[in-house]
């Protein structure tokens, strides 16, 4: 069963938060609970073949277990919202691009291309490696591990030593899991211009797995009649848990709530938000 955390006090609206890519959920940090103590409603689906601990599968498997998972559900809510962190922003605007129902869509790090800081020069020959059948290999993440914070990559780099799962996903990654992220950006980008969702994009500039570009072409290509962008300028690729955590989940949370309320004019916009506190992080 999907991971639902009730509020108790029904907006009649619900998110569907997607992690990353082979992830377990950890890189969304705070964000799930931090929505649902401010009266959001939310939804972690199981998506077999994505999720770390699961056999890769295609990656039009994961966008039928999302629909799958908002079918299941959407009569039950009068609003139906989508967040995602890295590889999970790009399955949102997967299936965003094939409904019609889903209200607004917070994008955190959206990946489009690897072409960040950090990626590797030799990246393009795992995918020569792969078509031409090579393909019992696992990528190793490396540091920075998209994480800017010293503590936190001091943490996660501990993790990996111990083949554990952290808050950045797994230490490995399989070459069928990077193939099908691959098929799945190709999509995506081929199909922004079918998606009219409210958009709220959130990057960092000194993202070290995506530059800017993933971001700008999303925002220039898709049909929303709001787009958003909230540009960072002290964290890495997993911004849901570096430095300026506390401002993405406030701006996703005050984006939510002003799409709800239907008032998201941008003279009105921070009026009458006031940052909340999150909990604090043990280092």
């Amino acid at each position: 069963m999907p991971e639902i955390n009730a509020t108790g006090d029904s907006s009649n609206s619900i998110t569907i938060l997607l992690p990353g890519l082979n992830g377990g959920g950890l890189e969304l940090g705070q964000l799930p609970s931090f929505l649902n103590s401010n009266g959001f409603e939310t939804l972690i689906p199981k998506i077999n073949g994505y999720l770390y601990g699961s056999n890769p599968d295609s990656y039009e498997d994961w966008i039928s277990q999302v629909h799958n998972a908002i079918d299941e559900i959407k009569g039950a809510y009068k609003t139906i919202n989508l967040a995602g962190i890295s590889m999970g922003s790009t399955l949102a605007l997967a299936v965003a691009s094939q409904r019609t129902d889903i209200s607004s869509i917070a994008l955190l790090s959206p990946v489009l291309r690897y072409d960040g800081w950090s990626v590797p020069w030799y990246r393009f020959l795992l995918d020569i490696a792969y078509n031409l059948g090579i393909r019992n290999w696992e990528y190793s993440e490396r540091e920075p591990f998209g994480i800017k914070n010293p503590d936190l990559r001091r943490r996660v780099r501990d993790r990996f030593k111990a083949h554990e799962l952290s808050e950045v996903g797994a230490p490995l990654i399989t070459a069928r899991h990077l193939h099908e992220a691959k098929g799945l950006m190709s999509y995506v980008s081929k199909n922004l211009d079918a998606i009219t969702s409210r958009l709220l994009v959130i990057q960092s500039v000194e993202d070290d797995t995506c530059t800017i570009w993933s971001a700008e072409k999303i925002l220039a290509d898709t049909k929303s009649d709001l787009r958003r962008a909230i540009w960072l300028g002290n964290s890495y690729h997993i911004i849901t848990i570096d430095n300026e955590r506390e401002v993405v989940l406030n701006e996703v949370l005050r984006f939510f709530t002003r799409a709800a309320g239907g008032n998201l004019g941008i003279d009105s916009y921070y009026s009458d938000k006031s940052p909340k506190v999150l909990k604090t992080r043990a280092n």
